[in-house]
């Protein structure tokens, strides 16, 4: 019996086939899948990815432009993933929901074109920290080998004496004060904080990351961490690509209405999903 239910499938301007899925995995809330460019007769490789809202906010809408151009522009599937949101629900949840996802596609991602050996993981804010830690997860399970992983503005520590935090405490549309008590809500007991899962940046051996982009802004206090991490991956080895993008904040990546910056960055971002995925064809 399949553990999931098509709830609509449609043209997006007569190009992509976007189907939207309800995927219920035993022990876990239920919540919905969005699969752009789903393409059944050609097998593609597939960026699962997890919108930010700082783990208590933002649903499949506030990807969709995103996913979609991604979608378009590098030839990947996209699966948006509508994770459960704090404070009803907590670290790992949404991890777990992310290795449904991965298990998922395992057993039904060729019906919808979708490579199972080709997975990029990825996201921003909350997401970018939900998919960090869902890498460091797998490697405990050994059962994925991922493509590459796509890290914009994430949350990677629960600490907040950084120097981006300091310098940009509050003022910059997200503040240290937002932000830990976001962290108290995702993670519900404060204990769960030193999680690697939960905290990516503590995790000390990095081998088994895949190829990474991190994106970071200018004026973001989450900026140090994402750094941090950018420079310990590079130091043992990790193939990475890193740009930090100037006179930004936090939320740029979303402004691609308004930002040429935010649309070149998704440009960028295609560009590398093309590369990792040719240096594994």
């Amino acid at each position: 019996m399949n553990d999931f239910t098509r709830i609509v499938a449609y043209s997006n301007d007569g190009i992509s086939l976007v189907t939207e899925l309800k995927l219920a995995p035993d022990g876990l809330p239920a919540f919905n899948l969005k699969i752009y460019d789903a393409d059944p007769p050609s097998l593609k490789p597939v960026l699962v990815y997890f919108h930010g809202g700082n783990w208590i906010s933002g649903s499949l809408k506030t990807c969709d432009s995103i996913c979609t151009t991604l979608a378009e522009g590098s030839g990947y599937t996209v699966i948006s993933v509508d994770y459960a949101l704090a404070p009803e629900h907590h670290f790992p949840v949404p991890l777990y929901q992310g290795l449904a996802v991965l298990n998922w596609i395992k057993k039904q991602g060729c019906y919808f074109g979708i490579d199972k050996e080709k997975i990029v993981v990825g996201g921003d804010n909350a997401g970018g920290n939900i998919a960090a830690g869902l890498v460091h997860l797998i490697n405990q399970t050994r059962e994925y080998k991922l493509l590459g992983q796509l890290l914009v503005c994430p949350a990677l520590h629960y600490q907040f004496d950084t120097p981006s935090y300091n310098i940009y405490e509050k003022g910059y549309f997200i503040s240290k004060e937002l932000m830990k008590l976001c962290w108290a809500t995702y993670l519900g007991n404060p204990g769960e904080a030193f999680n690697e899962s939960a905290s990516p940046l503590l995790v000390f051996d990095v081998d088994h990351v895949p190829p990474t982009l991190i994106y970071t802004a200018e004026h973001d206090p989450l900026r140090y961490e994402a750094e941090l991490y950018a420079a310990v991956l590079q130091e043992q080895g990790i193939k990475l690509s890193f740009q930090r993008f100037k006179g930004t904040t936090h939320y740029f990546w979303q402004m691609d209405a308004i930002l040429d910056t935010a649309r070149k960055a998704h440009q960028e971002a295609i560009k590398w999903l093309i590369s990792v995925n040719k240096q594994n064809s």
